[in-house]
């Protein structure tokens, strides 16, 4: 098919703004012909030619870190005084959430996680997921909900020692079953998961190791998200953790020295800003020579706030309105093509198809110069009319392709109501 009279944002290597622009989206899931001045190759004509009406066509966003089980804790009230601190957070709040998951619980958190993030224009989503008392099966149940709404990303199983050896057990296992099982015609990938350094004895970190040479994958893991998690890089480093492939989220807690190992591993960073605030964690600064992007830790499916959240930090952090780094939102794609191959965040010829259509009709003047701007300050804040991601349509015209979202929505809470309750 072909998408015609776009306003496209290309984000290729010259940020090319192409008016009444055409694209080309073929059979594959890839991009063809990129057109502008209302053109398209005499050779497309007998495609389908869909009139875009002049939207703003450009790449689906991409969030390199969250936690699609955290959906159920959304307006949930703990009983008792409220954690004070990470640990607590953690001890009363999500430990006790992923313990108390089913499978059924498992597929619908991470089905409206993944239909949230549909409508924010979020095309690929880098999943981290625990279920220690549903642990066998749980990676399938994510990948089903993610071929059920349509899109692309990866998953993986949080291994941790914090429930005894057996369970840290269980977790390789299913890191090792789900890399195993990838199917070359899935959207869904994996990982090799890892809680953090502080709830992982060396044996386990070894025994990870080890279950991950057949397969080369990355390891995704927490970094330093808090103090209590003070030397993790220097340990993980140690023990042969640290490498190009691996995902760190947050490195918040870490040093010069910890920096020079980030860079020199070249360890690729995820920074989760509006989730660091909420837990009062601290503010991840830039480090030099670390490909570092965006995650929403399961805060919010929203890329855009995350954006924002980080250069308003940044700014005051260093109490300059010239601070900030635009280049965390345009490095998930660097960090998904390195990791994983998906060569998407751009249009041009042979991307794969993950593109948006916005409601914005830009009210002054917009060039690659000052795009964003226009991407912060309009852009943002537009309603995603569309969304297509390997080629084919997963929103259109607002409404989901896919899914009854109304009928998912509703046993969602009736499930979240039972499992609160059992919580």
């Amino acid at each position: 098919m072909i998408l015609t009279n776009a306003r496209i944002l290309t984000f290729d290597d010259k940020n090319r703004i192409i008016d009444r622009g055409s694209i080309e989206i073929c059979e594959d899931g890839s991009i063809g012909g990129v057109f502008g001045g209302g053109r398209s190759s005499p050779s497309l004509e007998p495609e389908p030619l869909i009139d875009v009406g002049g939207r703003v066509l450009m790449p689906a966003l991409i969030n390199c870190h969250t936690h699609l089980y955290g959906t159920f804790a959304r307006g949930m009230i703990l009983p008792g005084q409220r954690p004070q601190n990470f640990p607590a957070i953690l001890k009363n709040l999500w430990w006790r959430l992923d313990c108390a998951l089913d499978e059924e619980d498992i597929y619908y958190s991470a089905l409206v996680g993944l239909m949230d993030s549909a409508r924010c224009g979020v095309a690929t989503v880098i999943d981290h997921h625990s279920s220690p008392k549903a642990c066998a099966g749980s990676l399938d149940q994510i990948e089903r909900a993610f071929e059920k709404v349509g899109l692309r990303g990866a998953t993986c199983y949080e291994t941790s020692d914090r429930n005894g050896s057996q369970s840290a057990l269980e977790g390789v296992r299913e890191n090792i079953r789900f890399l195993e099982r990838r199917r070359p015609d899935s959207l869904v990938t994996g990982a090799f998961g890892l809680h953090a350094a502080f709830t992982l004895s060396d044996r386990t970190l070894r025994a990870c190791l080890d279950a991950n040479q057949a397969f080369g994958a990355g390891f995704h893991v927490h970094v330093a998200e808090d103090k209590v998690d003070r030397g993790a890089v220097q340990r993980l480093d140690t023990l042969g953790l640290l490498n190009e492939r691996t995902l760190a989220a947050h490195c918040i807690h870490i040093n010069a020295a910890d920096r020079r190992v980030l860079a020199e591993r070249r360890v690729n960073v995820v920074h989760n800003p509006q989730s660091n605030c909420n837990n009062a964690v601290g503010t991840a600064e830039p480090i030099p020579g670390v490909l570092t992007g965006l995650g929403t830790d399961g805060f919010s499916p929203c890329i855009w706030d995350e954006l924002k959240m980080s250069l308003g930090l940044q700014k005051l952090r260093a109490r300059d309105p010239r601070a900030g780094c635009p280049d965390l939102f345009l490095n998930n794609r660097a960090i998904v093509k390195k990791i994983w191959g998906f060569d998407v965040g751009r249009i041009e010829r042979g991307a794969r198809a993950d593109v948006m259509l916005v409601d914005y009709f830009p009210p002054t003047p917009i060039h690659s110069g000052n795009l964003f701007g226009h991407l912060l300050f309009g852009i943002a804040h537009a309603a995603v009319d569309s969304l297509i991601v390997n080629g084919h349509y997963v929103m259109r015209a607002k409404q989901l392709e896919r899914v009854d979202e109304a009928r998912i929505a509703q046993k969602a809470a009736a499930r979240a109501k039972v499992f609160w309750e059992r919580l």
